[in-house]
């Protein structure tokens, strides 16, 4: 009798343990604590970023992951810019294009090289699609064969162009490489009415869709909020020069446990985004209750990357975060209760692709 209390309390333990967990997690950093913190900053909450476009089902930072996200109802489509030798701003990841392009085809001799020492036309030779189809044959599609590198300004005109309004969470990807590319960013965005006082967007690819008002409950509407333009980079330097050009204009300072190593705490983390008063786009890895309460006491929201399964958005949900970067947005869409229809072939199909 008394072996058999022993083992019932042995197992029961490990439940009672993940118990106080959760209620010590809840009582720290509830769900929603946050809420308030991103409705000031005219963040819509919570913000689902699809990062790269829809990445896990599309060649990622081009057309169709991108029209696909905005399709979905994502609220921001994020993207890392680059500029070209040539001084054209596009979205590219990497530092160089063997990974997502044919460019050892194409430029055997220069497959290494980094964006910057190549035109924009001799980007227009490359495919950036393939590549898709070969690593992740599950979601290939013919369509994506020959896909062309994306320009900010096509990213512009795709989140102006379609039913949903989604915002821009732009990253500049390796700035001390491209000078001056903050204020080519904001010149750009401030013409087409995205810096400032917000203007009304171009036509829209279905105007027939147009008929529904603005403000219809399940319409994406970011582009018209406080915070349709959010930047972010893993360069304190980078984010002072866009607080000096565009003070308005949200920022996030991203880090991982690297970062937190080389400035000896995460308290120091956050003191540096302080200095440029960013808010916080920390590695999912790191989006434990004890983090998401230090930055929300610091009156900053936080945003984790990259969160791609439902049980993590659930877990993260319930730890306080404001905000996640999926490749999946349609994961997160449905984890939130915003999926407005289950089939994804419809939205391939209503894209084009």
């Amino acid at each position: 009798m008394r072996l058999k209390t022993i083992l019932i309390i042995l197992a029961a333990l490990p439940f009672v343990l993940i118990a106080l967990f959760f209620l010590y997690s809840y009582l720290l950093s509830p769900p929603g604590s946050g809420q308030d913190l991103s409705r000031q900053k005219g963040v819509p909450f919570p913000a689902l970023m699809a990062h790269r476009g829809v990445s896990g089902l599309a060649p990622e930072e081009t057309r169709p992951a991108y029209l696909l996200a905005r399709e979905l109802g994502a609220d921001y489509l994020e993207a890392d810019i680059q500029r070209t030798k040539d001084g054209v701003l596009i979205a590219l990841h990497d530092d160089d294009l063997t990974r997502t392009t044919n460019i050892e085809e194409v430029f055997p001799d220069r497959a290494k090289d980094g964006v910057e020492t190549f035109t924009f036309a001799e980007l227009m030779k490359l495919d950036a699609g393939s590549w898709f189809n070969e690593t992740h044959p599950q979601w290939a599609r013919p369509s994506f064969v020959d896909t062309k590198i994306l320009t900010l300004a096509e990213l512009v005109d795709i989140a102006d162009g379609g039913y949903h309004k989604p915002g821009l969470y732009l990253e500049t990807k390796s700035p001390e490489r491209f000078p001056g590319i903050e204020k080519e960013i904001i010149d750009l965005l401030a013409k087409r009415g995205w810096v400032g006082e917000a203007s009304e967007p171009g036509a829209s690819e279905d105007a027939s869709l147009e008929e529904a008002p603005m403000d219809a409950p399940d319409r994406v509407n970011v582009r018209n909020m406080p915070g349709r333009l959010i930047v972010q980079s893993f360069s304190v330097e980078s984010l002072e020069i866009f607080k000096e050009l565009a003070p308005e204009v949200p920022r996030v300072f991203l880090f991982g446990q690297g970062t937190v190593e080389e400035s000896g705490s995460f308290e120091a983390v956050l003191e540096q985004a302080q200095t440029v008063n960013a808010n916080a786009g920390p590695s999912g890895y790191m989006a434990w209750p004890w983090y998401t309460s230090k930055i929300h006491a610091r009156g900053m929201i936080v945003h984790y990357y990259t969160i791609n399964q439902s049980w993590q958005m659930w877990l993260i949900n319930q730890f306080g975060a404001d905000g996640i970067f999926t490749d999946r947005i349609d994961i997160a869409l449905d984890y939130f209760g915003r999926m407005e229809e289950p089939d994804i072939e419809e939205y391939f199909k209503k894209i084009g692709y």
